[in-house]
């Protein structure tokens, strides 16, 4: 990948962030019958796990308009890494304050939701990360 080339780590970064979309939303379509318990894992923190996935729609959104011709690339550039450290610290913020007794009461099938909260937190750092790049490959 050129590191140099913002246009193509505008695409990396809005493919980072539909993945960590994807990951977010996961959740509520793979897991049934535990309806207030995917409530209250949904609800912990400030936001909320769901703000980290609509933010991460949200930098989908900025890093594929970086590109286009009636847009300012550089205003989209710093926009996207203020939407990735925000989503990121959104991320952390919820990681924080989920309630292990949430956490551990899903049935027994759903056991891989416990890992849930780590593949946020990574797919956020890789957000910030690739958004930080991008944004200094734009100056």
């Amino acid at each position: 990948m050129e590191f140099e080339n913002p246009s193509r780590l505008a695409m990396a970064a809005a493919a980072v962030a539909a993945l960590l979309a994807v990951v977010v939303f996961t959740p509520l379509v793979a897991v049934s019958g535990a309806d207030s318990t995917l409530g209250a894992y949904y609800a912990a923190g400030p936001f909320g796990l769901t703000a980290v996935g609509l933010l991460a729609a949200v930098a989908v959104v900025v890093f594929l308009s970086v590109d286009q011709p009636h847009t300012d690339g550089l205003m989209l550039s710093g926009a996207g890494l203020i939407v990735a450290i925000v989503t990121l610290l959104l991320g952390i913020a919820w990681l924080v304050m989920i309630d292990s007794t949430v956490l551990f009461s899903f049935p027994a099938e759903y056991a891989w939701i416990e890992n849930h909260r780590w593949m946020v937190l990574v797919g956020t750092l890789m957000l910030a990360a690739v958004a930080g790049l991008q944004a200094r490959a734009a100056l």
